[in-house]
C-alpha cells in the first residue's frame, strides 16, 4: 500500500506543471500555436491563440472580434526586455502618429509587465463587448486596457500582416482560421 501511496503521490508531482495552464473565456476556441525562437536557435516561447467564433484571417485585429494570446515562456526574462521587443517591432509596423496615439495605453501594459521565469504564462485577451485588453501573469490580472485600437496594434505584433514578429508564427497561430 506504501509503495502505490508513494508512485501516486510521485506521478502527480511530476505531472502537476502540465495542469497549470491560462484559463480561456468560454466563447474562445483555440484556432493555432506555434513556438517564438531568438535567434532562431533558442526557443522563448510558446504562443497559442484563441479567438470567437466570427474570427476571420482577414477580420482577426478588428474591434468587434475577441481574442486571447497566451505565451509559454521557456526562459527566464526581465520585465524590460518585453517592452523593448514590442517597441522594436511597433516601430517597423506603424508611423509615428499610430504610435503616439496609444502611447497612454502602450505605457500602462508596458509598466505593468514583470520578470518572467521559465513555465510562466502570460495571457493577453481582449473583449470585443468592453473593447478592453486584459494583461495576465500565471491567472494573476496585472492591468485591463480600454481601447480597442490598442488591441488592434498591440496584437498585431503577432497577427498584423504588415512585419509581425515573424512570419511563421503568424501563421502558426491563425492556421486554424
Amino acid at each position: 500500500m506504501h509503495t502505490l501511496t508513494s508512485s501516486l503521490l510521485l506521478t502527480m508531482l511530476l505531472l502537476a506543471p502540465l495542469s497549470v495552464m491560462a484559463k480561456l473565456p468560454a466563447d474562445l476556441k483555440t484556432v493555432g500555436q506555434g513556438d517564438a525562437f531568438y535567434l532562431s536557435v533558442i526557443k522563448v516561447y510558446n504562443a497559442s491563440l484563441a479567438v470567437g467564433n466570427n474570427a476571420t484571417r482577414t477580420n482577426v485585429l478588428e474591434a468587434d472580434v475577441s481574442r486571447c494570446l497566451t505565451l509559454d515562456y521557456a526562459v527566464d526574462l526581465s520585465a524590460d526586455k518585453f517592452a523593448l521587443a514590442a517597441d522594436t517591432i511597433l516601430k517597423r509596423q506603424h508611423d509615428t502618429a499610430t504610435l503616439q496615439s496609444i502611447n497612454p495605453q502602450l505605457a500602462q501594459l508596458h509598466n505593468a509587465y514583470q520578470d518572467v521565469k521559465v513555465g510562466d504564462i502570460y495571457q493577453m485577451c481582449y473583449d470585443a463587448k468592453q473593447q478592453t485588453t486584459r494583461l495576465l501573469l500565471n491567472d494573476k490580472p496585472l492591468t485591463s486596457v480600454k481601447s480597442a485600437e490598442f488591441a488592434n496594434v498591440y496584437f498585431g505584433i503577432w497577427l498584423g500582416e504588415k512585419q509581425p514578429i515573424t512570419q511563421a508564427l503568424r501563421e502558426s497561430l491563425l492556421k486554424g482560421l
